[in-house]
């Protein structure tokens, strides 16, 4: 299904704990109320497979959404739900058709609004900003204003998160700039209690749905 609306709390796992501690904070997490789970590690990571198919069976397991970051292959091997890129040169049509017509599919984007153009008229489920609060690694992702946040999420007609630095002192402000969800790593994985993080994500998330 096409233009389905997305949203909630995004956990992105990527490799910042030992093995073994990172499968068990996502699961964790995952009972907190994640709504999304994706995999973000490079092909050179050498558990990629193994921790791949660990979140996909916790995901499954608990009938949340699981996404690979970047790459086709390796979400139609674990038998993703969907796809998430950070480029644009494979279209949400083409990983359709690699993975199933109603695959979920999204985009990460900067301060280059066009590119929500793009993702609107190729019949993407969402876009992701990057970053809030902090630069990326080598500069890959640059600060985006609040302001830029309220102004793109006012104006898309599909789904925009918002990741990089969040976590619940700076949630609120984020939410207020109208997105749909927030994209989280650090602040959920890395926590003392990846659960109650989580669960205290969902419940301001879910208070400020209900105004």
């Amino acid at each position: 299904m096409i233009g389905r609306k997305l949203g909630g709390l995004y956990l992105v796992v990527s490799p910042i704990l030992p093995l073994q501690l990172l499968i068990s904070a996502t699961e964790k997490a995952l009972d907190g109320g994640v709504d999304l789970v994706q995999l973000s590690v490079t092909s050179d990571f050498e558990d990629r497979d193994f921790l791949a198919n660990e979140l996909a069976r916790l995901a499954k397991k608990r009938n949340i959404p699981f996404l690979v970051n970047n790459s086709l292959e390796l979400a139609v091997k674990t038998e993703a739900n969907g796809v998430h890129f950070d480029a644009y040169n494979i279209s949400p049509d083409e990983a359709r058709q690699v993975l199933g017509k109603d695959c979920i599919v999204g985009y990460t984007v900067n301060v280059d609004l066009e590119k929500i153009q793009w993702a609107e008229e190729a019949n993407a489920d969402y876009v992701s900003f990057c970053s809030i609060f902090h630069p990326c690694s080598q500069g890959q992702c640059p600060i985006v204003s609040l302001d830029t946040l309220k102004n793109a999420a006012g104006k898309a007609s599909i789904s925009v998160f918002a990741a990089g630095g969040i976590n619940l002192g700076n949630l609120l402000p984020v939410l207020n700039a109208g997105v749909d969800g927030v994209v989280v790593t650090s602040a959920i994985l890395k926590s003392e209690n990846p659960l109650q993080s989580a669960k205290s994500f969902k419940e301001i998330i879910n208070k400020y749905n209900e105004k």
